[in-house]
């Protein structure tokens, strides 16, 4: 029998967890209420990159725990908080056994007329209006920007047909005690939902501007399109000023860690998209088409076609294939166009 060991971080991390899950049992039903919960996101892909070191994995796609917790309080309002840690291990990718788990969120907040504000490490509201997986594996390739952050303070409000929000970001000691802001609206009436955001860099010498656009149209109850557009001027260098990929060689043998979408720092950069979804009882089909775009280094297109299968709510599996097309000025370093076939599961609890 394999003898699993538990470092000093993991068991932390699962202090933290059985304290916040035991925090309601501490307290009467009326005070606390807190709620456990999970996402196990597990599968296997094949990337094709033209090299020796082509081969299918074992991968994590974003697997998680964590608690919610919620306290009524006076005057109406209401507390918040939230952990969460991912699973998977510390290349990123793979779900590896006595490897420590990363800390995703934790922030808290206040609830109440005004709306909900929170601080912490927590979910941007860029990327909740705007940049959002339409795919299974939570990665979808070409988007610009960022999934999380640290040090962000948020608040969102819904007034009828629209949702408001705003943040602003106090992270390092490094002069600049505001190092971006970011506002976003949404608008939803029927089958229509229009989404825009803006993510300004205050960081250091360049202070350029993220855009955003998103919009949905249900055409019926088994059809929905929608298209996104993201610009990226020449000074935001905030997350690198790269745009995101998940076709990517990890723990490579021969040619290392290689993503097929390369990045283009230092110069304007767009990526715009359409994606069109079926649904027809327990049987989904979808795509997506996307091109990145760099002002000097040329363009990059995905386009990714998956399969989705529900047992229940709580349980799906899914196939999909992405093929990239690059220019011969953004190859990866394989210099081939790279593609990837993945088979996956996802399970919430």
């Amino acid at each position: 029998m394999k003898r699993v060991q538990v470092n000093k971080t993991s068991k932390l991390f699962f202090l933290n967890v059985l304290l916040l899950s035991c925090a309601s049992a501490s307290a009467s039903a009326s005070d606390v209420d807190s709620s456990f919960y999970g996402s196990l996101r597990l599968g296997a892909d094949y990337v094709d990159s033209g090299t020796a070191d082509d081969a299918a994995n074992g991968r994590d796609f974003l697997s998680r725990i964590g608690v919610n917790a919620e306290v009524q309080l006076s005057d109406g309002l209401t507390g918040v908080g939230k952990v969460e840690y991912g699973l998977r291990g510390d290349d990123g990718v793979n779900f590896n056994q006595n490897q420590k788990p990363g800390l995703r969120q934790i922030y808290v907040g206040l609830k109440g007329n005004f709306g909900t504000v929170t601080y912490g490490s927590q979910t941007i509201i860029w990327h909740q209006y705007v940049r959002s997986a339409y795919f299974s594996d939570g990665l979808d390739s070409l988007r610009q920007g960022a999934i999380r952050d640290d040090d962000m303070l948020q608040w969102q409000k819904t007034y009828n047909n629209w949702k408001f929000a705003a943040a602003i970001q106090t992270e390092k000691q490094d002069g600049d005690s505001i190092d971006q802001y970011q506002v976003a609206a949404q608008y939803k009436n029927q089958n229509l939902k229009i989404q825009a955001a803006l993510a300004a860099d205050q960081q250091g010498e360049n202070t350029g501007n993220l855009y955003g656009f998103r919009a949905w149209y249900d055409i019926s109850k088994s059809i929905t399109v929608s298209a996104f557009y993201h610009l990226a001027e020449e000074d935001f260098d905030l997350y690198k000023g790269n745009s995101s990929g998940n076709v990517r060689l990890v723990s490579a043998e021969d040619t290392g860690n290689v993503g097929g979408v390369t990045g283009c720092v230092d110069e304007e950069r767009s990526t715009a998209g359409l994606y069109g979804k079926w649904r027809q009882g327990n049987n989904q089909v979808h795509a997506r088409y996307a091109v990145n775009s760099c002002k000097i280094k040329g363009d990059v297109s995905s386009i990714k076609v998956e399969y989705i299968r529900y047992f229940s709510k709580k349980f799906r599996m899914w196939a999909s294939l992405e093929q990239l097309d690059n220019d011969a000025t953004r190859l990866p370093s394989t210099g081939e166009d790279m593609s990837a076939v993945q088979l996956g599961v996802r399970f919430d609890f």
